[in-house]
């Protein structure tokens, strides 16, 4: 009974911990699959000759406040609304795209269409040090910043 107690009691402090560890590694997920998409977005674009985008998903039931709430997840998809690949984002974690609206364009050159594209990645309950900022420069640079900075 002793042991049960002691084991008991160890888990119940280890559970925050675990708890914050599994929302960091959620976050580190969402922010590789994004980078990732954004490059295979651009090289698609390059490989067809036309517009490639990022568009939000709005079909999985949350509540999306504003047009920047990715809570969904994305597609990528032609110009022509042609899926190409979708992403989901994991429970617990928020996504948005600071100032950019629904959707992330790509020209046939591979470059972004709009000059700068600021995404922050975080936990659903509040800012924490596990928050993740991509920032996305007018050449298609993908810089990782932890907090949130600005681009």
């Amino acid at each position: 009974m002793v042991c049960l107690l002691i084991a008991g009691v160890l888990v119940s402090l280890a559970g925050p911990a675990w708890r914050n560890q599994i929302l960091r590694q959620r976050v580190a997920t969402v922010r590789t699959e994004l980078a990732a998409a954004m490059q295979w977005a651009r090289w698609e674009a390059v490989r067809r000759n036309a517009p490639v985008v990022l568009q939000r998903r709005t079909d999985c039931g949350a509540r999306l406040a504003t047009l920047h709430d990715w809570d969904c997840g994305w597609d990528v998809q032609t110009a022509e609304a042609q899926p190409l690949q979708s992403f989901v984002l994991p429970p617990g974690v928020r996504l948005t795209h600071a100032g950019g609206g629904p959707a992330m364009a790509f020209s046939r050159s591979g470059m972004p269409v709009l000059v700068a594209h600021k995404f922050i990645i975080a936990p659903s309950a509040q800012a924490t040090p596990s928050t993740t900022v991509l920032c996305i420069n007018r050449t298609g640079r993908v810089r990782t910043l932890t907090g949130t900075t600005t681009c």
